[in-house]
């Protein structure tokens, strides 16, 4: 492939990432459904099933992206999103939401893994590796970006009907299935059980994934690591809306500080590499996850400034580390288990956040929002002390 051809594929990966990421109703589904007749309770399943589809199908469907193809994955992936608009749409019952968003949950799987392998197979290509995390990290920004635009225009949108923002959805991925026509694949390693039933096909990918885990004993730490620090952020994103209303931030307030922390994400995203040149994985990582703890505990107890201050610091570190992470993890990999392993990693995450989140959610019943969130950090500080202590 010429070089011609690598910029072509890397444009066409950042178009296809900014229009899959036009879902308008990121920050409305639970208003949707509530004004669907959903009670709280019930939306708290709905929300769970999504996960449970996650943990589910990660696996499966990241072999499916190694074995097969990522262009086939991400094929099904956006398709699945054209269902889950559409199905949004004409849903009625609590059973049908849940099937509803169980399958976007699935279609979430079939993309995960699947963007990130084909991006660094297309730099591998032309001997581009070291370039992986400025191209990851502009894909973050561009995937923020887009997030921050449908949240903007989602509000708009509902204001007009329902009919609308759901019709956007199902416009914008059939729009984005024309870059993934266009991508070109990049050649994988041959995997010797191609030719074998899909059953030994899988079992194979399982069994290289969990070889890859025990051979690099180097990457447990950071694996455990950015899960737990994912899993936390997407918990005080979470219920730090609700959070916020508490401390009596009105709603449009709330609604800039997501915003200005979306725009933020976009800078960090784009000098994630820049830090990557000067600091060692091993120090990026243990000295942003002693901030990391810091901010933490100045968001816990701090004036309602600061609390604003920190939850934003937070967000960015999570933000910044996530593509030096990811280039750590792909140059320990074989391409035909590339999508593979990042599923597995995004299962236990996945898995993670199912079970915090309710746990999370009966603390703020029985104990309160600080106590809630100091009892995730006492969590988040004994696992970093584990952590170096196995160092």
């Amino acid at each position: 492939m010429k070089t011609t051809s690598l910029t072509k594929n890397i444009r066409f990966i950042y178009i296809y990432i900014f229009v899959a990421q036009l879902f308008f109703d990121r920050a409305l589904w639970v208003i949707y459904l509530n004004d669907k007749g959903l009670s709280m309770s019930e939306i708290g399943i709905v929300e769970a099933l999504l996960h449970l589809g996650i943990v589910l199908f990660e696996i499966p469907t990241g072999m499916i992206a190694d074995i097969y193809g990522r262009k086939v994955s991400l094929f099904i992936g956006n398709v699945l999103s054209i269902g889950y608009g559409t199905f949004m749409l004409i849903s009625d019952s609590l059973t049908l939401f849940g099937l509803t968003l169980m399958s976007f949950g699935v279609a979430m799987t079939f993309q995960s893994g699947a963007e990130e392998a084909l991006v660094y197979d297309t730099l591998k290509e032309k001997g581009r590796e070291k370039q992986y995390t400025r191209v990851f990290g502009n894909m973050t920004a561009i995937a923020l970006l887009s997030l921050s635009f449908a949240k903007l225009a989602g509000g708009w949108m509902a204001e007009i009907s329902w009919e609308l923002v759901y019709g956007g959805i199902i416009v914008t991925h059939i729009l984005a299935l024309i870059p993934i026509l266009l991508l070109h694949e990049p050649e994988r390693e041959k995997n010797p059980e191609v030719h074998r039933g899909i059953k030994q096909q899988w079992m194979s990918q399982l069994r290289a994934g969990l070889k890859i885990w025990r051979k690099n004993k180097s990457a447990h730490i950071p694996i455990v690591f950015f899960i737990m620090v994912v899993t936390s952020i997407v918990i005080l994103t979470f219920y730090g809306q609700e959070y916020f209303t508490r401390l009596g931030f009105s709603s449009i307030t709330i609604g800039i500080i997501f915003t200005v922390e979306g725009l933020l994400g976009v800078v960090m995203a784009k000098i994630a590499h820049r830090l990557e040149g000067k600091w060692s994985f091993g120090s990026i990582t243990n000295y942003g996850y002693l901030m990391y703890l810091l901010f933490f505990l100045l968001f816990i107890w701090s004036p309602d400034w600061a609390i604003v201050l920190s939850f934003l610091i937070l967000s960015q570190l999570v933000t910044l580390y996530e593509p030096i992470f990811s280039n750590f993890i792909q140059e320990k990999l074989e391409s035909n288990v590339r999508a593979t392993f990042f599923s597995m990693i995004s299962v236990v995450e996945s898995f993670s956040i199912m079970l915090l989140f309710p746990l999370f959610g009966l603390m703020i019943d029985t104990i309160g929002f600080r106590d809630g969130f100091l009892c995730l950090f006492i969590m988040l500080t004994i696992l970093y002390a584990a952590g170096v202590r196995r160092k």
